[in-house]
């Protein structure tokens, strides 16, 4: 998806419809930061691996993350 993909679906929605990111194994978080990447496709991704990597290359692309985590965490480990 580009910027230009993202706001035509965001104007359809209620402006104070929340936007979150999936949490690392399960659930969901809030949107924290905006963070710029550069990445490229990752040609031996396992389903379970994202479709890009990072990338320092010159070719790689611009793109934007999401990021979200969880700020209200229990440790499990006692």
């Amino acid at each position: 998806m580009i910027v230009r993909e993202l706001i035509n679906h965001l104007q359809n929605l209620p402006p104070d419809t929340k936007v979150v990111v999936r949490g690392y194994e399960v659930g969901y978080n809030d949107i924290l930061q905006l963070k710029k990447v550069k990445i490229k496709p990752k040609v031996d991704a396992h389903w379970y691996d994202g479709e890009f990597e990072d990338s320092a290359d010159a070719d790689a692309i611009d793109a934007i993350d999401l990021f979200g985590e969880n700020q209200n965490p229990i440790d499990d480990l006692k």
